[in-house]
C-alpha cells in the first residue's frame, strides 16, 4: 500500500527520506498476498495489522502462520471470507480502517499559545549529558523534537531515516536480536514510530519551530518515545525537565561497548555511493547548533581524493573532521585549516593548534598519517586492528572517540540509504588494496616569499634536506622536566644507547629521564641539572660540526609546505629551492595570503578562480582558507589577481600538481588576509 508522503516540516538534515514507508496511510490497491509471499507489501500489511491491534509481531516480510491468523480475525472481524488470502476485498477494508487511523499532523507557529511552558530540558545517556533541546506542553503532553532524541541514540551506534511521518530507528546487528516486538498496539496519530521497519507506535505529532536551530522540526511527546526506546533495551527516568536514559547492555539496545562502524575495515574504500557529490550533499544539509550547512561543503572531491591515494574510507575522514572541527566552525577550523585537531593541546589549543596551508591538504595529510601509523600493522601507533576500535587505543585519550566517529559515519552512510552492512567488516585475513601513495603529501606554491629570522642557537637558520631529518635533527629548545616530543624521542634513544638508562622511548621528559640525564651529567663531568642543552645536543646527538644555515634577514622562495614537528608542537616547514627544507617559525612570509569567503561560517566557502579580471572564464575552484600568493591584498575594479598552484589533479581540474597558476578572485566572494 502506496503512502501519502506529507512532510511534516523536519527540515534538519538526520531526516533522510527513504524509498518505502514503513506504514500506510492512503487507499490502494495491491496484488493477492496469502501464506508464503514476501517482501515490502508484507511488512506494510503486518504493520497495519498491529496498527489495527491485529498484533503479528515483527513486521518482517515474511507472511507465515501469525500473519494468517491475523489476518483470518480480521476478515471475521469485517464479516469478509476468512481464507487469509489478502485479495482486493480485504485491501479496501484494510485501507479503510488504516487510513481511519490517520490524524492530520499539527502545526504550531512560533508564536501559537498553544505551546506551553517552552524551555531548556536535558537528555542524559547512561549519565552523560548528551544535549539539552527545548521542549512544551501541548495538550497536557510534554513534548520533545526528535532530531535531538536521534543525537543521543547516535552514541550507540542507531541509526534513523525519516519517510511518510515515520521515524524508523535502526538498531545496530549487535542488538537486533533482542529487540521486543510482543503485544504492539497502537492508536491514531500523524506520526509513527518504527524500530527495524516494525511500527511499534503512532503518536500526534506536532512541528514547532525549534527555538534553538530557528528551523521547524517535528515533536513528539515523551511518553510514546519512551515506551518504543523500552522495546530496545534502553530505559528512561523522566522528571518534568530531565530525560535519563540508560541502556541494558544484557537486552541489546547497543550497550556501552558497542562502537557503531567499529569494525569496519578503514583501509578499503567506502561504498560506491559514496562520491563527491553526495558528500557535498549532506555537508551542505548537516545540522550543527541550530545551523544547517557545514562551512566543508565543496570539500567532497578533497575527501574521495584523499581516500583513493592513501587508502583510508572517506566516510571515516568526513566523520573524523566532523567531530574534530565541529563541523568546521571551530576557531583552529577557521583560523588554522586545522580539521583534526593536530597540536590542540587541552591546555592551550588555541595557540599550540598546528597550522594547514588548506583545507584540502590537511584532509590529505590525514589520510597519510591515518594509514601509515594508525591502520598499518608495521605502524607506530597500530592498536591491535584498521578499525575505529584500534585507532582508539592510541589516536585519542577519550574511550568514547571511536562511538563519535562511528556515530557520525552511520548519519552520512543513511543520507545514501547505507548502514554499516555495506561496508568491509575487519578480518585478519583481508587483503586490503595497497595504497596509490605512501609519500608525505606537500602543498605547493606559486611564487612565494619570505625573509629568514634570527634562531640564536644555530646563529641562524639551519636546513636540512629533509623535513624528517629536520624532526630529529634540530634542536628546539632546551629539554627538561616536562618537555615532550620528537626531540626528547631522540635524547631517550642516545641514553638508552649509550648508558643503558633503560627508558621508556614515549617523547615524555619525566623523571626517569630527568634522573638518566643527571647520570650522564655526572659521567662527563657536567652539572647535574637534568637540562640537555644545546652544547650537549650538538656535541652528543648531532656532532655535524657545521649543521649548514642561512642567515637571518635573507629573502627566499618558498615553492612547498609540508606538515611536521618542531620539538612536540605541530607547525609547517617549508622548503626552499636549491636550499632544503626550514621550519617555518624562522621564515616571515611576506606575499602569502588566505583567501577567506564572505561568510567562511556558512555552506558557501567553495571560492571560483577565473582566468581574466572580467570573471568570465572559469579557471578553478578554491576553498576557504587557502593559501595562495598576491602582491597586494586591495582589490582592482573588484576583483584580487592571486597566483596559486593545482594541487591535486582531481581537485584541480585535471591540472597535473605542481602547475602553476595565476587567475582572479572578485572581491565580493572573498577577501585575503595576511598569512603570518
Amino acid at each position: 500500500m502506496k503512502a501519502q508522503h506529507v512532510v511534516a516540516g523536519m527540515t534538519l538534515s538526520a531526516m533522510v527520506a527513504v524509498s518505502t514507508p514503513a506504514v500506510s496511510y492512503a487507499q490502494t490497491t495491491e496484488g493477492t498476498l496469502q501464506a508464503g509471499s514476501t517482501g515490502s507489501t508484507v511488512v506494510l500489511l503486518q504493520n497495519d495489522l498491529n496498527a489495527l491491534g491485529y498484533t503479528v509481531g515483527q513486521a518482517d516480510g515474511q507472511f507465515g502462520v501469525k500473519t494468517t491468523t491475523e489476518v483470518e480475525a480480521f476478515q471475521k472481524a469485517h464479516k469478509l471470507a476468512a481464507d487469509g488470502v489478502v485479495g482486493a476485498a480485504t485491501w479496501k477494508v484494510l485501507d479503510a480502517a488504516a487510513a481511519a487511523l490517520v490524524t492530520k499532523p499539527i502545526a504550531l507557529s512560533a508564536s501559537s499559545k498553544a505551546a506551553k511552558s517552552i524551555g531548556v530540558k536535558h537528555i542524559y545517556y547512561n549519565n552523560e549529558l548528551i544535549t539539552s533541546p527545548y521542549g512544551f506542553t501541548y495538550d497536557n503532553t510534554t513534548y520533545m523534537p526528535i532530531w535531538y532524541v536521534m543525537e543521543t541514540l547516535d552514541k550507540e551506534g542507531f541509526t534513523h531515516t525519516w519517510s511518510g511521518n515515520v521515524w524508523n530507528i535502526i538498531v545496530p546487528n549487535t542488538a537486533s536480536q533482542s529487540i521486543d516486538y510482543s503485544d504492539i498496539r497502537y492508536g491514531k496519530g500523524s506520526m509513527a514510530i518504527a524500530i527495524n521497519g516494525t511500527v511499534v507506535a503512532r503518536v500526534i505529532g506536532v512541528t514547532h519551530v525549534d527555538p534553538a536551530s530557528k528551523s521547524t522540526t517535528t515533536f513528539m511527546p515523551i511518553y510514546y518515545v519512551e515506551q518504543a526506546l523500552n522495546r530496545i533495551g534502553i530505559t528512561s527516568d523522566w522528571n518534568g525537565t530531565t530525560w535519563k536514559m540508560k541502556s541494558n547492555a544484557s537486552q541489546g539496545g547497543g550497550g556501552s561497548t558497542t562502537v557503531p562502524y567499529g569494525n569496519v575495515d578503514l583501509r578499503f574504500p567506502a561504498p560506491g555511493s559514496i562520491t563527491a557529490s553526495s558528500i557535498d550533499s549532506y555537508l551542505s544539509k548537516s545540522a550543527y547548533q541550530g545551523t544547517i550547512g557545514s562551512p566543508l561543503t565543496g570539500l567532497g572531491a578533497s575527501f574521495i581524493d584523499a581516500q583513493n591515494t592513501y587508502g583510508v574510507d572517506a566516510t571515516y575522514l568526513v566523520a573524523h573532521a566532523l567531530l574534530e572541527s565541529a563541523y568546521g566552525t571551530s576557531a583552529i577550523a577557521q583560523q588554522d585549516n586545522n580539521l583534526f585537531g593536530y597540536g590542540a593541546y587541552t591546555d592551550n589549543p588555541g595557540q599550540d593548534a598546528g597550522v594547514f596551508p588548506s583545507d584540502d591538504y590537511a584532509i590529505r595529510f590525514q589520510a597519510w598519517e591515518v594509514r601509515n601509523n594508525y591502520l598499518n600493522p608495521a605502524g607506530s601507533n597500530y592498536g591491535g586492528s584498521p578499525t575505529l576500535t584500534g585507532m582508539n587505543v592510541n589516536y585519542a585519550s577519550d574511550k568514547t572517540w571511536a562511538s563519535g566517529v562511528g556515530s557520525l559515519m552511520g548519519q552520512i552512510s543513511s543520507s545514501v540509504g547505507l548502514s554499516a552492512s555495506n561496508y568491509q567488516s575487519y578480518s585478519a585475513s583481508n587483503a586490503a588494496p595497497a595504497p596509490s601513495s605512501t609519500s608525505e603529501p606537500v602543498y605547493y606554491l606559486n611564487g612565494a616569499t619570505g625573509t629568514t629570522k634570527a634562531d640564536a642557537d644555530y646563529n641562524g637558520v639551519p636546513y636540512y634536506s629533509s623535513v624528517s631529518d629536520g624532526q630529529n635533527d634540530m634542536f628546539f629548545g632546551p629539554l627538561e622536566n616536562g618537555s615532550f616530543g620528537q626531540s626528547v624521542t631522540e635524547l631517550q634513544k642516545y641514553l638508552n644507547t649509550t648508558t643503558n638508562a633503560g627508558l621508556q622511548v614515549d617523547g615524555q621528559f619525566g623523571t626517569s629521564t630527568e634522573t638518566a640525564v643527571k647520570a650522564f651529567e655526572a659521567s662527563k663531568g657536567l652539572p647535574q641539572d637534568g637540562i640537555w642543552s644545546f652544547s650537549m645536543w650538538q656535541t652528543y646527538i648531532d656532532p655535524l660540526p657545521n649543521t649548514p644555515t642561512l642567515p637571518a634577514g635573507q629573502s627566499v622562495n618558498v615553492d612547498e609546505i609540508a606538515q611536521g614537528m618542531a620539538g612536540g608542537y605541530v607547525v609547517p616547514w617549508y622548503h626552499i629551492p636549491n636550499v632544503g627544507w626550514v621550519d617555518s617559525g624562522y621564515v616571515q612570509l611576506t606575499d602569502v595570503f588566505r583567501v577567506i569567503a564572505a561568510d567562511p561560517q556558512s555552506a558557501n566557502t567553495s571560492i571560483p578562480v577565473y582566468s581574466d579580471p572580467s570573471g568570465t572564464q572559469s579557471l578553478a575552484t578554491l576553498h576557504s582558507g587557502d593559501f595562495v600568493v598576491a602582491s597586494s591584498s586591495t582589490a582592482t575594479n573588484g576583483m584580487y589577481k592571486i597566483q596559486f598552484a593545482a594541487e591535486t589533479a582531481a581537485t584541480s581540474g585535471g591540472n597535473a600538481p605542481g602547475t602553476l597558476l595565476t587567475g582572479y578572485v572578485s572581491a565580493q566572494r572573498a577577501s585575503l588576509s595576511a598569512q603570518s
